[in-house]
């Protein structure tokens, strides 16, 4: 089972609250440059929609093939 983000009351637990902090302080200095450059906050918004989607579907299939792979290997032993 998956840790979650949320307590029981869908709220974001204080490791939710510590990485949107994270999230925050990293991004805004790309916000501030880009708007600077003259870019639209809803453009760069897109942008990082985006970015994190990509991310997400990248982390997800490194997950699932080191997963895959341990769950071979220990297969693999056990039929040894």
């Amino acid at each position: 089972m998956m840790a979650s983000l949320f307590d029981q009351n869908f709220c974001y637990t204080d490791r939710a609250r510590a990485i949107f902090k994270e999230l925050q302080r990293n991004l805004h200095p790309i916000y501030r440059e880009l708007m600077e450059e003259g870019f639209s906050p809803r453009e760069i918004t897109a942008l990082v929609t985006s970015a994190a989607a990509q991310t997400e579907n990248a982390a997800i299939a490194e997950w699932e093939e080191a997963r895959g792979s341990s769950h071979s290997r220990a297969e693999s032993q056990t039929t040894a």
